[in-house]
């Protein structure tokens, strides 16, 4: 039974963000979600007290998924530089897809009479950027870098993944090659070493 439910839930979760994407937060209804899913708004209340914690949920839902994707290609051994480029690779991608550009306009709608907006903006910072900053420790321990604040140094690497998300939102960029891709987050890894890495002292 408990294999059904969370089969049920995953099922609700999954539904909710797409209609939620395609609609937009105040369109999107509970009977519209329960009918796709194939049952009644009484169900999605046995889960859900209220749509925005259905919306929160189905966030959550997807930003955990999206963050342990890209956290897995990181680690605390190897090249410091292509573990950078790889995350902002996988980063950019994720923030240049049309999908996740869609959940973020919504978060962003609702942003101004709830706290769905900050809670949203909360989870990317729990799913991906603490989890950074414990992996900036472990490379300032190591000698890899200099002795700098790890949230700080996270901060910074999310800062400059960030540069085109604002385009992105607005439509102002075009959707990003792999070539692009591939030279963005080799910049990205260039100007955070060239700030932050420990250089060798002079003997």
């Amino acid at each position: 039974m408990r294999k059904k439910t969370e089969a049920r839930r995953e099922a609700i979760l999954t539904t909710a963000l797409e209609v939620f994407r395609e609609e937009g937060f105040e369109a999107a209804s509970m009977s519209q979600i329960a009918a796709k899913v194939g049952g009644s708004k009484a169900t999605l209340y046995n889960y859900f007290s209220s749509k925005e914690e259905l919306l929160l949920a189905a966030m959550h839902h997807s930003a955990t998924a999206l963050g342990r994707d890209i956290m897995a290609l990181i680690g605390s051994s190897g090249d410091l530089r292509r573990q950078l480029e790889r995350f902002a690779q996988s980063l950019l991608s994720v923030l240049a897809d049309e999908d996740t550009l869609k959940l973020i306009r919504v978060a962003i709608s609702v942003s101004g009479h709830s706290g769905i907006g900050k809670r949203f903006f909360d989870l990317g910072t729990e799913v991906v950027w603490c989890e950074m900053a414990q992996f900036m420790a472990r490379q300032v321990a190591a000698g890899h870098l200099q002795e700098e604040d790890p949230e700080v140094l996270a901060t910074h690497l999310r800062c400059l993944c960030d540069m085109d998300l604002i385009g992105n939102l607005m439509r102002a960029n075009k959707p990003p090659t792999q070539k692009a891709l591939d030279e963005k987050s080799r910049l990205i890894a260039d100007l955070f070493l060239r700030t932050h890495e420990k250089k060798p002292q002079a003997k």
